[in-house]
C-alpha cells in the first residue's frame, strides 16, 4: 500500500514542476508592459505661471529716512522717472565742504608750482600739494555715490506693483522700497513631464487656459530646461504669451495638456 502512495505523490510533484516551468518560460517571452503611471502623468494638465517680462525690486543700498515717495500702486512710470528720494541734506553738506576743502587744495597746489618756478619750494612739496588735490577730488566723488543713491528711479518703462515705504519712514541697508514689473510681453513657466521632450521644442505653440479670467491664450516656447529633476521627472520650461492676453496680470496663473496624440 506504501508503493502506490509514493507513485502518487511523485506524479503530483512532476506536474507541479512543469506548471512552474512554463509559467517562468511565458514571462520570459511576453514584452514587458510600459508603466502606467508616465502615461497618465504625460496627459495630467500642467500648471503654468505667468511672470513678467521684466521685474525689479528697489531697494535702499544705505540707511535713511525718506523725503520724497512719488510711486503709487499701480501707477505707470517711464524708465529714468523718480520713484523715491531720501531726505540728503546731510550727505549735501558734506559734499560741498569736500568741494572747498578740494578748491583749497588747488590754490595750495598753484601756489607750490610758483614757488618752484621762483625755486622757493622743493620738489616734494610740489607733489604732496598734489596729492591733497587728488584725495579732495576722491571725497567729492565718494559723496557723489552717496547723493546718487538717495534717490530710486525706475530702471525701464512699467507699473509699480507694490509700494513698500511713506513718506518719514527710515530703513536699513536692503529694505525694498518699491517693486516694479515691465511692460513687455508676457511669460509663462512651468514645469512639464520629461516625457514630453520626445516631442517639445523650441518654437512650438500649446494651448492654454488662464484660470482667473477663463480665457484660452496660446503659448509659444521660447525656452528649455537643460536638466531634468530627477525626483520629480519634470523639465521647466519658458513660453511666450502671445495670444489671448489683454486681461492677463503677472502672478496668475493657469493649466496647459498636451496636443492631442502626444
Amino acid at each position: 500500500m506504501k508503493r502506490p502512495a509514493r507513485a502518487f505523490g511523485l506524479l503530483v510533484a512532476s506536474i507541479c514542476g512543469l506548471g512552474i516551468g512554463l509559467q517562468q518560460a511565458a514571462a520570459q517571452t511576453a514584452p514587458p508592459r510600459a508603466p502606467a503611471q508616465s502615461t497618465a502623468s504625460a496627459a495630467a494638465p500642467v500648471r503654468f505661471l505667468v511672470v513678467a517680462s521684466q521685474e525689479s525690486i528697489l531697494s535702499a543700498s544705505t540707511a535713511g529716512r525718506f523725503a520724497k515717495v512719488q510711486a503709487n500702486l499701480g501707477d505707470t512710470v517711464r524708465a529714468g522717472q523718480l520713484l523715491a528720494a531720501f531726505d540728503c541734506a546731510e550727505f549735501q553738506a558734506r559734499r560741498d565742504a569736500a568741494r572747498a576743502e578740494a578748491e583749497s587744495a588747488r590754490v595750495q597746489y598753484e601756489a607750490k608750482l610758483k614757488l618752484q618756478g621762483l625755486q622757493s619750494a622743493a620738489e616734494v612739496e610740489v607733489e604732496l600739494a598734489a596729492a591733497n588735490v587728488n584725495k579732495a577730488q576722491s571725497q567729492i566723488r565718494i559723496f557723489d555715490a552717496q547723493l546718487g543713491q538717495c534717490a530710486f528711479v525706475a530702471p525701464f518703462a512699467g507699473k509699480v506693483a507694490r509700494v513698500h515705504v511713506k513718506v518719514g519712514q527710515g530703513v536699513n541697508p536692503g529694505a525694498p522700497v518699491v517693486e516694479l514689473v515691465g511692460n513687455g510681453p508676457l511669460k509663462a513657466r512651468m514645469n512639464v513631464p520629461s516625457q514630453w521632450l520626445a516631442w517639445l521644442k523650441v518654437g512650438d505653440r500649446l494651448q492654454g487656459t488662464v484660470d482667473e479670467t477663463a480665457s484660452a491664450c496660446d503659448l509659444k516656447v521660447t525656452r528649455v530646461a537643460g536638466r531634468v529633476d530627477a525626483v520629480s521627472q519634470t523639465v521647466e520650461i519658458e513660453t511666450e504669451l502671445a495670444g489671448g492676453t489683454a486681461q492677463v496680470l503677472p502672478g496668475m496663473s493657469g493649466q496647459i495638456r498636451a496636443p492631442a496624440g502626444r
